[in-house]
C-alpha cells in the first residue's frame, strides 16, 4: 500500500472505494465529504455528506460508520468534478486537529493508499483527501489542510449556506456615574474696603489691586485704568469733564441722611412745636394791674414812712 505525502497524488482504478479514517468517532471528530463542481463549490447544500445527511442525493456517497465511508465513482454526476473527505472537531472538544493521534486516510479498492495527516497545528477542521477527476480519469491527493475557525469555516469555503447561532443578548454593564472633579470658583483679591474682604466670584475680568480706585481698573472699563485718587482726578477718557467731587471714599458707600421727624402736633402725624429760645434770667416784666396777676404793683412810696396818726378814734 503506497504513502502519499502531503500535496502528492496517485491514480486510482475506479469503482467503488472504501475509505476508513483513523482518529474519526462520533462526538469528537466528524467525518464528512462534499460533492464539488468545476467552482469547487457545492451544487446545493444536498452535496455535503455528513451524520445528519449521510448520503449524497444520488447515492454515490454514503457514511456507513462514524470513521467510514465508501465511494461508487461510477455513479458520481458528470458535473460533480472533486470529492473532498474532511474532518472537523466537535464544538465541545477543546484543542486542535493537530491533537489527534494517528489522524488519516486509508483507501482500500483495486490498489490501497494511504494518506497521514501531517503538518497540521491550530486547525479544528481540515479536507484529510481529494478524489478527482483527470483526464477522464479518477485520483486522489493527500490535502491536509484546514481552517482554525472549525466546521462552519469549512463548510462555507465551499458553498455551503451555515446558520450562524444568534449572539446572545448581552446586558450592558452598568457603570457609576461620572463625578465631576469641580473646583471652587476662584475668590479674587477685593478692592480696599470692600464688604467681605474679598470680590465676588464673578467680579469681572481681574479684581482691582488693592487701594482701588487708584489701582488698575477691571477689564472692560473706560479708559483701561482707573483715575489715580479717585475721586478728584482726571476721568476716564470718554467721561465728559473732570470726575465729580464729593464722590464717597473708595470701597465706602455714602452715609445715609437721618431719618425726617414726623410732622404733625401731636406727634407722630404733626409737626413739634418751635422750640423756645432760653429768656435771661431778670428779663421777664413783671405782671401789670392789681392785684396780681393782672394789674400793675402800686408805685414805690417816695421818701420817709409816715408815722401812725394819732388820736382816737382814727380818721
Amino acid at each position: 500500500m503506497a504513502e502519499l505525502s502531503r500535496g502528492a497524488n496517485a491514480p486510482l482504478a475506479g469503482g467503488r472505494l472504501e475509505l476508513a479514517v483513523a482518529g474519526a468517532r462520533q462526538g469528537a471528530v466528524d467525518l464528512l465529504a462534499f460533492q464539488l463542481g468545476s467552482d469547487r463549490r457545492v451544487r446545493s447544500d444536498a452535496d455535503m455528506v455528513f451524520f445528519n445527511q449521510p448520503a449524497s442525493p444520488e447515492g454515490a456517497v454514503r457514511l456507513t460508520a462514524p470513521d467510514r465511508m465508501t465511494v461508487d465513482t461510477g455513479a458520481v454526476p458528470p458535473d460533480v468534478e472533486t470529492l473532498a473527505v474532511a474532518v472537523s472537531l466537535d464544538d465541545a472538544v477543546p484543542g486542535s486537529l493537530a491533537g489527534v493521534a494517528g489522524l488519516g486516510v486509508t483507501v482500500s479498492g483495486a490498489d490501497g493508499h494511504r494518506a497521514p495527516a501531517v503538518g497540521l497545528t491550530t486547525e479544528r477542521a481540515a479536507v484529510l483527501v481529494e478524489i478527482y477527476r483527470r483526464a477522464g480519469a479518477w485520483k486522489i491527493r493527500n490535502v491536509s489542510a484546514g481552517w482554525a475557525a472549525g466546521l462552519a469555516a469549512l463548510a462555507r469555503e465551499h458553498g455551503v449556506e451555515v446558520d450562524e447561532p444568534a449572539p446572545a443578548a448581552s446586558t450592558p454593564a452598568r457603570t457609576a456615574p461620572a463625578v465631576r472633579d469641580e473646583l471652587p470658583p476662584p475668590v479674587l483679591p477685593a478692592p480696599a474696603g470692600y464688604a467681605g474682604g474679598t470680590a465676588a466670584a464673578a467680579y469681572p475680568g481681574v479684581a482691582p489691586s488693592a487701594g482701588y480706585p487708584g489701582g488698575t481698573a477691571p477689564a472692560g472699563y473706560p479708559g483701561g485704568t482707573a483715575p489715580a485718587g479717585y475721586p478728584g482726578a482726571p476721568a476716564p477718557a470718554g467721561y465728559p469733564g473732570a470726575a465729580p467731587q464729593g464722590r464717597p471714599a473708595a470701597g465706602r458707600p455714602p452715609a445715609a441722611p437721618p431719618p425726617a421727624t414726623p410732622g404733625g402736633f401731636p406727634p407722630p402725624g404733626g409737626s413739634l412745636p418751635p422750640a423756645v429760645p432760653p429768656v435771661p434770667t431778670g428779663a421777664l416784666p413783671a405782671p401789670g394791674g392789681f392785684p396780681p396777676p393782672g394789674g400793675d404793683l402800686p408805685p414805690p412810696v417816695a421818701g420817709p414812712v409816715p408815722r401812725d396818726v394819732g388820736g382816737w378814734p382814727p380818721p
